[in-house]
């Protein structure tokens, strides 16, 4: 669980507190805790309960869970906003990519077609970036990509530790800056809801919850497991992110490896683009599925090579849009706006309550308000942080 936590969003974590000073340092532990209960509260309704209080799973997956409480609709609001989520997830990752290697080496000087646009350099790098990746969704199959995926963790890693180590060694030699203060130029006021959706992206990894609850030897410690390892995971996050903005204060860039040396610079942005590269296959596996399953209803006849295409034009799909999109710490933001919101607090917190709180007479009044709370955070998350990013994005260019 750690690993799915501890993914790309880690990398944003010091230019998240750089948009909002201690107000997004709070924020952070706020919507980390949030999102454990909700884990809690999703993994729980996998099951009934019997008066006695005896409980029976009857439910696999975060489909199955929309389907009880409102029926076909339900399930496929899940899985639409699922499969939303998934393929941005590849357009956040390649989005980080060119947003590593653009600093380091200007494509705009030998290639000519995106000169025309903003930011071309960092849209080349995305390009490039779509190329590098469009075969390793044609390798197959969860164990080949298992491998991958274990690799990038120990690249994610050791960016964790060389990022710490550097800015703390920075902070040591030439003093810790001072924490930006939100309402200041670099850290304007409509700036904290950006940094509440970065760190929606961060903590969210609620589609795996079901999975991994099943997997436990004693399925019963669930929320005790959830309960350490959303504490880690802020702890982990909360560190990198001070370490980062208190070495280099306002200066803070979106990806903490151009405020790097040279030498480590390099170093942990090739380990960024390796976990990246690595890790894209990954969340796009159920998004093939679906259309693998979808063309099978369709077509008797669907062949390895419509397939093949299909994952082709997805990778494409995921290009194009990181190639339109001028920053990851914006990537991250509206993906944190989008679909995070729904699959991270609305929809947990909904169907907790339609199954396990309304009609049940000895409800806690503190689980209900906490519930209540949750709703109303991601819809307040999701409204005020598309209009937060849609801003900056607006003044990217300025």
């Amino acid at each position: 669980m750690l690993n799915e936590l501890e993914g790309a969003g880690l990398l944003g974590m010091p230019y998240a507190i750089k948009l909002g000073g201690y107000y997004s340092l709070c924020c952070l532990g706020f919507v980390g805790a949030l999102a454990g209960f909700t884990g809690w509260a999703l993994a729980h309704c996998m099951y009934t309960y019997s008066p006695t209080g005896k409980r029976r799973r009857v439910r696999d997956n975060y489909s199955s869970v929309g389907k009880a409480c409102y029926g076909p609709k339900g399930e496929r609001a899940v899985k639409y906003v699922q499969m939303v989520n998934l393929t941005s997830v590849g357009i956040v990752y390649l989005v980080l990519v060119a947003s590593t290697m653009s600093p380091l080496v200007d494509l705009s000087n030998h290639l000519t077609f995106l000169n025309h646009l903003s930011n071309a350099n960092q849209r080349y790098w995305a390009v490039v970036a779509t190329l590098v990746v469009l075969p390793t969704v044609h390798i197959g199959g969860y164990k080949k990509l298992a491998v991958m995926s274990a690799l990038g963790v120990l690249c994610l890693s050791a960016i964790f530790i060389l990022g710490t180590y550097y800015s703390i060694d920075k902070i040591k030699t030439d003093g810790a800056a001072a924490m930006p203060i939100l309402g200041e130029e670099e850290s304007a006021l409509w700036s904290l809801p950006a940094a509440f959706s970065m760190f929606v992206f961060a903590f969210s990894a609620h589609g795996i919850f079901p999975d991994l609850e099943a997997s436990m030897e004693n399925p019963a410690s669930f929320g005790s497991v959830v309960s350490v390892v959303f504490v880690l995971n802020i702890l982990v996050k909360v560190t990198f992110a001070l370490a980062g903005v208190l070495a280099f204060g306002t200066d803070t860039d979106e990806i903490l490896t151009t405020n790097l040396p040279s030498a480590p610079r390099l170093a942990v942005s090739c380990l960024i683009v390796a976990n990246t590269l690595l890790s894209f296959p990954l969340p796009l596996v159920p998004v093939f599925r679906m259309l693998k399953k979808r063309s099978d209803d369709c077509d008797d006849d669907y062949s390895s090579s419509v397939q093949a295409i299909q994952r082709t034009l997805v990778v494409l799909f995921c290009g194009l849009v990181a190639a339109s999109l001028p920053s990851f710490s914006l990537a991250m933001g509206f993906m944190g706006s989008l679909t995070l919101p729904f699959l991270t607090f609305i929809f947990p917190a909904l169907f907790y309550y339609k199954l396990h709180v309304n009609g049940e007479n000895n409800s806690s009044s503190l689980i209900k308000i906490v519930l209540i709370i949750v709703v109303v955070v991601g819809f307040l998350g999701l409204v005020s942080g598309l209009v937060s990013n849609a801003a900056i994005a607006s003044g990217w260019d300025e």
